[in-house]
């Protein structure tokens, strides 16, 4: 695990309540917009002057938009708000930049802190995906 995604996985937790990923965002000062997008993709950031806004595909099924909210959020807060769009429906391909494995490892560190922990204790590594609503694929983010 990076110290780098540590430290700032630590800075969130300690700076906001973590219930839901629109109420970071918005707890953040990050603009949220929901929009019809083409099928692939899943989200995006824009970031202009320090204002940041974060578009995800309203098409997406909800439980995988609380993973593309923090996807986005966490380029925000690591890169600065750079990002590729969230195109690869589970974000998983094997040439992934480092750039996404951070942002997919920081998001998966802060949604896990959203849920239960009791259950998610009582999770493997494989049936955590499930329990999310979101891609198997994306175990590979989840660091104990």
């Amino acid at each position: 695990m990076s110290l780098f995604i540590d430290n700032e996985f630590n800075k969130v937790k300690h700076r906001y309540d973590l219930h839901s990923p629109k109420q970071l965002v918005s707890d953040a000062g990050i603009q949220l917009l929901q929009l019809e997008l083409d099928d692939a993709t899943g989200g995006f950031t824009v970031t202009n002057n320090r204002c940041s806004t974060i578009v995800i595909n309203s098409d997406w099924d909800e439980n995988y938009l609380d993973f593309v909210i923090l996807h986005e959020y966490a380029h925000i807060r690591l890169h600065d708000g750079s990002s590729t769009p969230f195109y690869r429906h589970t974000g998983t391909d094997i040439n992934i930049p480092k750039m996404e494995r951070e942002a997919n490892i920081l998001a998966m560190k802060i949604l896990l802190a959203m849920q239960d922990k009791d259950v998610v204790a009582s999770l493997t590594k494989y049936q955590i995906p499930s329990y999310l609503g979101i891609s198997e694929e994306l175990s590979e983010f989840i660091t104990f």
